[in-house]
C-alpha cells in the first residue's frame, strides 16, 4: 500500500517539475510572480482561477491519471491564450501530446493575444467534464467489455455487451498512469496505447466480495507476454471453478473439486458427435431457430453424415426430440491416454477431459522447489533462482485460482495455460446492457446485425435488472447538471 502512494507521489513531483519547465513563460506573461509558479498545487490553482475554472477541478491532480488530463487541459488554455488557434497548431498541439507547448515556450517570443481569451467561457466545458467522469468511472468504478469469443456459451454469447464491476473484488489501482484514455493495451496493430516507463506498484483496496466458486470473473491473461505491465495484458473472461487450496480433476470431462462432482449447469456446453442417416441435419434451422453456432460437418460417407457440434444438455435432448434421423449423439471425450501437447503443466500425460488432480496454491502455503507444476508461480512471484538450487521449499505470496470456459471443448482457459494469480483479476460482470447477434465470419457487417432483445437490461444469470437505468439516468443527470452550472456562472 504504502509502495503505491510513495511512487503515486514521486509520479505527481515530476509531473508538476514537466509543468513547470514547459510554462514558465507563460506565468510571467500572465503577471504570475516567480515564487509563485514553482509552488506545487498552488501553480494549477492560479490556472484555474485566471480561466475561470471551476477549484473542483484541482482534486483531478491528486489522481495520476486524471492529473494527466488536467494538465493536457490547462495546457491547451495557455498556448492558445498566446498562439492563433489555427490549424497547423492545433494539430503539433495534440500530436505531441501537449509537448508543443515546450517549443512555444523556449524558442517562441510569445505575446498576450486578447484578454478577452482568459475571460471567455467555452459553452462546451459541461461535455468535457461529462468526459472525465467518464473516464474516472471507466477506470476505477466499472468498465464496459464485449464478447469476442464462444468459450463462455451459452451463459455469455458473442455480441453481448456487459458491464464489469472493479469494485466486488476490490478496486485495482491502475499500475501505468501514461496511457490513452479509454483504450486498453494498443491502439492499431502493435502501437501501444500507454508508456510503460512509469509503472506504479501493485495495490488493490478491500473487497466487498471475495472471489467464490463458481464465479464469472474477469481478468488479465498471465501469458500475454506482449505486455509486461499487468493491468495491460488482455482480458480474458471465465468460470472461476477452483480457488486458492482447493484440489482440481477432471475425469470423462466431467469436473470434481475437493473430489465432489460439479454443481449441473445447464448452460455448461461441451463437444458431442452426431451421425445422422439418408437426410443430413438442416444446419440453417439449427442456427436460426435453435440459436447453436458450432456445428461442424466432418464426413458424409453412404447417404451417412457425421457433425461435431457443441451443445448443452438441454440442446441434446430438444436435437433428439426434433430429428428423427439420428443413429446417434454423444460426447466427444478424448481418451485416457491422449496426451495435448499444449496442456498445462508441460511434460504432463493429461488432455481437457483428464486433467488432474492439481492442487491451486494459497497464499501462505510450502510448494516443493523441485515440483514442474508450480515453475509458472516462481515466475509470477520473481523468485531468487539461488533459492531454487538452494531451498526445498517455497513459501507462496499470493493466491491463485483455476479458471474454466463454459465451453468446455471450445475454450482456451486453465487446461492451457495454468493458474491465474490474485493481481491479475479485474472485475465481476455485473450484468448485460447489450446483445447483438452478428456474423461470426464477417461481424462488421452491421446488415446482418440481429439484436437479442430477451438478453438486453439482464444481470448475467439472466434475470432483469434495473440497475442499468439507474446508470443511463445519472450520466444524463450529471451532463444536464454540468450545462445548467455552466449557465449559472
Amino acid at each position: 500500500m504504502y509502495q503505491y502512494f510513495i511512487f503515486s507521489g514521486i509520479f505527481l513531483f515530476f509531473a508538476h517539475v514537466i509543468h513547470v519547465l514547459g510554462t514558465w513563460k507563460f506565468y510571467k506573461k500572465l503577471g504570475v510572480k516567480s515564487w509563485k509558479i514553482f509552488i506545487p498545487i498552488y501553480n494549477i490553482f492560479i490556472l484555474l482561477k485566471i480561466y475561470k475554472r471551476s477549484i473542483w477541478w484541482i482534486f483531478l491532480l491528486f489522481i495520476p491519471l486524471t492529473s494527466i488530463i488536467l494538465i493536457f487541459i490547462l495546457w491547451r488554455d495557455l498556448i492558445f491564450t498566446f498562439l492563433k488557434k489555427t490549424n497547423i497548431n492545433v494539430v503539433l498541439f495534440l500530436l505531441s501530446a501537449g509537448l508543443y507547448i515546450y517549443y512555444v515556450n523556449f524558442f517562441k517570443n510569445i505575446q498576450l493575444l486578447k484578454i478577452e481569451n482568459i475571460k471567455k467561457k467555452e459553452n462546451n466545458i459541461g461535455i468535457l467534464l461529462a468526459v472525465i467522469f467518464s473516464f474516472i468511472i471507466h477506470t476505477y468504478i466499472v468498465q464496459p467489455f464485449v464478447i469476442p469469443t464462444s468459450s463462455m456459451e451459452k451463459t455469455l454469447l458473442v455480441g453481448d455487451f456487459i458491464l464489469v464491476s472493479k469494485i466486488h473484488y476490490g478496486l485495482r489501482m491502475p499500475m501505468s498512469p501514461i496511457s490513452i484514455p479509454f483504450t486498453h493495451n494498443n491502439i492499431i496493430g502493435n502501437i501501444k496505447s500507454y508508456i510503460s516507463i512509469f509503472q506504479c506498484p501493485y495495490f488493490r483496496f478491500p473487497s466487498i466480495q471475495s472471489v467464490k466458486r463458481n464465479d464469472i470473473v474477469v481478468f488479465n491473461y498471465p501469458k500475454d507476454y506482449n505486455h509486461k505491465i499487468i493491468d495491460r495484458k488482455d482480458h480474458y473472461i471465465k468460470r472461476c471453478v477452483g480457488l486458492p487450496g482447493d484440489i482440481i480433476l477432471i475425469k470423462k470431462g466431467v469436473l470434481f473439486v475437493n473430489h465432489h462432482k460439479e454443481k449441473y449447469s445447464s448452460e455448461k456446453q461441451q463437444a458431442y458427435f452426431i451421425k445422422t442417416k439418408d437426410i443430413p441435419l438442416n444446419i440453417e434451422y439449427l442456427k436460426n431457430k435453435m440459436d447453436i453456432e458450432d456445428i461442424e460437418c466432418i464426413e458424409e460417407k453412404n447417404d451417412e453424415y457425421f457433425y461435431q457440434i457443441m451443445l448443452n444438455e438441454k440442446k441434446v435432448t430438444q436435437i433428439q426430440n426434433l430429428f428423427n434421423n439420428i443413429v446417434f449423439i454423444k460426447k466427444y471425450i478424448l481418451p485416457i491416454h491422449f496426451k495435448e501437447k499444449s496442456i498445462f503443466p508441460n511434460h504432463s500425460d493429461w488432455n481437457r477431459d483428464f486433467f488432474g488432480p492439481l492442487h491451486i496454491p494459497k497464499k501462505g502455503e510450502f510448494i516443493k522447489f523441485n515440483s514442474h507444476i508450480y515453475n509458472e508461480i516462481f515466475t509470477y512471484e520473481k523468485v531468487n533462482k539461488l533459492d531454487i538450487i538452494l531451498k526445498k521449499y517455497y513459501k507462496v505470496k499470493n493466491n491463485y485460482y483455476f479458471m474454466m470456459g463454459d465451453n468446455r471443448h471450445n475454450s482456451s482457459d486453465s487446461r492451457y495455460w495454468g493458474f491465474v494469480p490474485e493481481d491479475h483479476i479485474v472485475g465481476k460482470p455485473i450484468f448485460i446492457w447489450m446483445s447483438i447477434d452478428w456474423d461470426r465470419k464477417n461481424p462488421l457487417n452491421i446488415f446482418s446485425w440481429k439484436f437479442r432483445w430477451d438478453r438486453m437490461m439482464k444481470t448475467i444469470n439472466n434475470q432483469h435488472s434495473y440497475l442499468s437505468l439507474f446508470f443511463l439516468f445519472s450520466f444524463v443527470y450529471l451532463i444536464y447538471l454540468l450545462f445548467k452550472n455552466e449557465k449559472i456562472q
